[in-house]
């Protein structure tokens, strides 16, 4: 091989060398480039995941505050206010005042729902004569259906279309021992229905247009634990009257009189009532018969009543009983068909209309001492013109009162006679 030869090859050894060895260098840089490029890329993934947190949460936080605005969180609408008085360090010490963090309990309310204790009876009474005993009370199952309802309520709707624009009517529907003292489960098991269930389907029916509905059924058993009603007898006593008072006294929207309002109050005991003869007269009710309470009204206990006969007496809005038997008749002479009585201490030309049965005889005194006139009707008796009576005598507010054994279609259509 001749020198050139030799020079050629170790020039193309050297070639290949420094060919490789620039390959070798442009592939490091190559590399070199490829990874700045992924941490560039990584840094603004990353970035760009760090804004969208960032964004997600003052979203969330605005959602938050928004929702806590809307339900009343008033935790968290005090750490608003709170923050908001610390960038406003400028405002006077009487705006700050309106910074405070709110109270979370509940707020304190004139009227508080008293506890009281549970009256309610969780067994189911056993035959005594033709009606049920449980611990010494007498017990008439009794709870009519939806048909009586929707006649009733209809009853009620017509009357509050008679009267004109500038009489209020109040429907009072009162439950019976059997729906105020048994369970809802003991009603079922026994009738197949229930006092509340009735009594709220009745009131649903009755257009408000035409009637306020007093809530008798809710207060009087709350009270049921207390003497409401008679054992002896199908009466409430005057206390569990005076619960349906107070729920009237609501649905008016005046503050009703306490018991210790009332300066005489009567007592007559040894009172064996109505259901003591259907009861067989078992011997646990006449050794510990009841006793009739009685509250007189301080405006007036002075009344006339119309009998019967037509004839015009004056008698007392409670009448002293003692010693004399069948005492529930103390209150306004019993079941007299029409009750006049007039209240010397009110001179404001007020005057209701109480529309009743017997259960409203222990009511009515409870009225007196709200209006200066109050007349009472007992529809299975009274045959006037009640329309005619309330343009007449101007009077501004109507109660119908019924028990609930009391609401049948019979009933319903001596009331609607009456409203002609």
């Amino acid at each position: 091989m001749g020198q050139d030869d030799r020079y050629d090859d170790r020039y193309d050894d050297r070639y290949d060398d420094e060919y490789d060895d620039r390959y070798v260098i442009r592939k490091k840089k190559k590399n070199k480039s490829t990874v700045a490029v992924i941490v560039i890329f990584a840094l603004l993934c990353t970035t760009a995941l760090v804004l969208i947190v960032i964004l997600a949460t003052d979203l969330f936080k605005a959602r938050e505050n928004e929702s806590a605005k809307a339900s009343g969180d008033y935790a968290a609408q005090s750490e608003l206010l709170t923050e908001k008085a610390t960038e406003k360090k400028t405002e006077t010490p009487s705006t700050k005042a309106t910074t405070e963090a709110p109270t979370t309990e509940e707020p304190t309310t004139e009227k508080q729902t008293e506890a009281l204790p549970d009256g309610t009876k969780y067994e189911v009474p056993v035959a005594c004569g033709d009606l049920y005993v449980l611990d010494g009370q007498l017990f008439n199952p009794c709870c009519a259906g939806h048909g009586t309802g929707d006649y009733y309520a209809g009853m009620v709707n017509y009357v509050g279309e008679k009267l004109p624009d500038t009489v209020q009517l109040y429907n009072v529907v009162a439950p019976t021992a059997f729906g105020a003292c048994l369970s809802v489960e003991v009603q079922e098991e026994m009738i197949g229905n229930n006092q509340p269930e009735l009594i709220d389907y009745i009131y649903s029916q009755i257009d408000p247009k035409n009637a306020k509905t007093v809530e008798a059924y809710q207060n009087i058993t709350r009270h049921n634990a207390e003497y409401i009603y008679f054992n002896s007898d199908h009466h409430w006593t005057q206390t569990g009257a005076y619960y349906a008072y107070q729920a009237w006294c609501e649905a008016k929207g005046i503050e009703a009189h306490t018991l210790d309002y009332f300066k005489t109050k009567h007592e007559f005991p040894g009172y064996l009532g109505y259901f003591y003869g259907l009861a067989g007269k078992p011997s646990f009710l006449s050794e510990n018969p009841d006793t009739v309470v009685a509250y007189v009204p301080n405006g007036t206990n002075d009344m006339v009543f119309t009998d019967r006969d037509g004839n015009k007496i004056a008698w007392d809005v409670v009448r002293d009983y003692s010693g004399r038997d069948g005492s529930y008749v103390c209150f306004i002479a019993g079941d007299q068909p029409f009750v006049e009585i007039e209240n010397p201490a009110i001179n404001d030309g007020s005057a209701c209309l109480l529309i009743k049965e017997s259960y409203g005889n222990a009511f009515a005194p409870f009225l007196v001492d709200h209006y200066q006139h109050v007349y009472v009707a007992d529809y299975r008796y009274y045959e006037g013109n009640l329309t005619k009576m309330v343009a007449d005598k101007n009077i501004q507010d109507v109660i119908i009162m019924n028990n609930l054994e009391a609401i049948g279609g019979k009933r319903c259509d001596m009331i609607m006679a009456m409203f002609p």
